[in-house]
């Protein structure tokens, strides 16, 4: 299920973002551009910075989000843009006992493809079971063969 969660902000992103526009033209200080701006100057200039491509100041605008119940390939698509920073769970330290995964539409208005797609999945958490098994198996008798303890939990 997609969530998505605002999680901070900055205050007065546009005119922290017209401020630092401003500031690469302007002679005066950043306190009297910022004193300077109105709503209405603010949200011209912003616009005006959209027409001519000049986008590297809105990098001085944060905005934090936790996003779930997406899939890889949406995440894949979203982390090409160089504008954001990403944090993604990650699927080598993370064990998985019962992952969750996307349903793509054309799939879902399919029963035959759907049907086929959900198999698909729980082939899959039994295989990732199995083979997380494996390896923690073979890495366990590897520690004990070195001296740990086998009570550690693994």
């Amino acid at each position: 299920m997609l969530k998505v969660s605002l999680l901070s902000y900055t205050p007065y992103a546009e005119k922290i973002v017209a401020s630092a526009a401003k500031l690469c033209y302007s002679p005066c200080s950043i306190e009297e551009i910022g004193e300077k701006l109105t709503d209405e100057g603010t949200s011209k200039f912003i616009s005006m910075l959209s027409k001519i491509g000049h986008e590297s100041p809105i990098e001085h605008a944060n905005f934090t989000f936790g996003i779930e119940g997406v899939s890889r390939a949406f995440l894949a698509q979203l982390t090409r843009h160089r504008i954001a920073s990403y944090s993604v769970q990650s699927q080598r330290y993370v064990k998985e006992n019962h992952f969750e995964y996307v349903v793509p539409p054309e799939i879902e208005n399919s029963p035959e493809a759907k049907e086929e797609f959900l198999s698909a999945m729980e082939k899959a958490q039994e295989s990732y079971d199995k083979l997380a098994q494996i390896l923690m198996d073979k890495h366990k008798k590897k520690f004990i063969s070195l001296g740990m303890n086998s009570s550690h939990s693994f």
